[in-house]
């Protein structure tokens, strides 16, 4: 089996803590990674912009050459491709994508992975989408909301080629799909915890952008915490950037002076910018899209994204010979989600809350109890 991987390795005990340090900086998770593979060349191209230099890794000519001969003698499971726009081993967004696309390998649902880190929207993701459906990947996933318009212009030449983007809101079209996040499920969940924890305050909610993804996380946030504490008021706000950390710690303290005690994040900027904010101030933040205790202590809570699953259903499709996209889902309910609590800190949670959490939790797996979803404001 030839895995076409361009990210870097890790151990599998990486975490994301000990990146803390560049966490503080604008350039974050647009700083360069090196790439390797382990059984193709790679080549490097490098461009930059007003913020930050982005490195983008892909498959040398020869490399591809050698991956799609190589590929024809590995049987008919699929062969998976996923571009993503920072780096993989953010403990978070990136991370999710990584370990379900190997999950996926191990357990032979597909016969080859293809993974590129740090593709920026545009000319390079188009390039490399491009090129993986030339490889014969299938499915393609660009794993970020930004590529919606890249993989539309691509998907069009591929006809027979199931590419997938992360829109979170249906966006499906012919061969072109779209896959859930129903994040706001766990973060109900993950307000009724917070509030059980502090008391008294109120939400702070921030996105990179106000997309149903992000906001209805917000909302369902806030929902859950007013089941503990029916005064809680909140606000939302979107950063306008997924990686600008500093920009969303600023945000989260304006939002602290008018008594914020429990934050919300959705993007890894905006999530570490609000735990960096509630680590100066108090209260409590929630991790995102990853198990993120470690990264500070005002990590109450978070949540853990299973990719394997959403991903499995596009891989049966195109194994069933399915050219048709469709819009991939693996609620909570079927264990897509799962909210994960701060050992360290389970004891500040009232007993009342925590009756409450897991009163909730079993009704929204039995069937018997659905998070609201609010995609926008009102």
């Amino acid at each position: 089996m030839t895995i076409l991987d361009t990210s870097r390795p890790s151990p599998s005990t990486h975490r994301f803590s000990r990146w803390l340090p560049a966490a503080l900086a604008f350039v974050f998770l647009l700083s360069a990674c090196g790439g390797s593979s382990d059984s193709a060349s790679t080549t490097e191209d490098e461009t930059s912009d007003t913020t930050a230099a982005v490195t983008t890794t892909e498959q040398s000519d020869d490399a591809a050459d050698d991956g799609t001969d190589e590929a024809a003698t590995d049987g008919d499971a699929p062969k998976l491709a996923i571009v993503y726009s920072a780096e993989w081993f953010d403990g978070s967004w990136g991370e999710a994508a990584y370990n379900g696309a190997k999950a996926l390998e191990a357990s032979g649902d597909v016969s080859e992975i293809a993974l590129s880190e740090n593709v920026p929207p545009g000319a390079e993701a188009e390039r490399a989408l491009r090129a993986y459906a030339e490889q014969g990947f299938n499915p393609i996933i660009a794993h970020s909301f930004n590529y919606g318009d890249d993989v539309k212009k691509v998907a069009a030449d591929f006809p027979d080629t199931i590419f997938v983007y992360a829109g979170g809101f249906g966006d499906v079209a012919g061969n072109v799909g779209d896959y859930d996040q129903p994040f706001y499920q766990a973060s109900y969940l993950q307000g009724i915890l917070s509030a059980g924890a502090t008391g008294d305050g109120n939400v702070a909610g921030a996105g990179g952008f106000e997309i149903p993804a992000c906001y209805s996380m917000y909302e369902a946030f806030l929902a859950g915490a007013k089941e503990v504490l029916p005064d809680t008021t909140g606000s939302f706000i979107a950063i306008g950037d997924w990686y600008d950390v500093q920009l969303a710690k600023e945000a989260a303290l304006s939002q602290a002076e008018t008594g914020a005690t429990m934050f919300i994040g959705c993007g890894q900027g905006p999530t570490f910018g609000q735990i960096e904010a509630a680590n100066d101030v108090g209260g409590v933040s929630s991790g995102y899209v990853g198990d993120m205790s470690e990264v500070g202590e005002s990590v109450l809570t978070s949540f853990e994204w299973n990719l394997e699953a959403v991903f499995a259903l596009m891989v049966a499709d195109v194994a069933a010979g399915s050219s048709e996209a469709q819009y991939y889902s693996v609620p909570l309910a079927d264990g897509g989600l799962t909210v994960v609590i701060d050992e360290a800190d389970a004891d500040k949670i009232s007993a009342e809350a925590m009756t409450l959490y897991e009163e909730k939790l079993d009704e929204i797996k039995a069937g018997s109890f659905e998070v609201p979803f609010v995609p926008e404001r009102s």
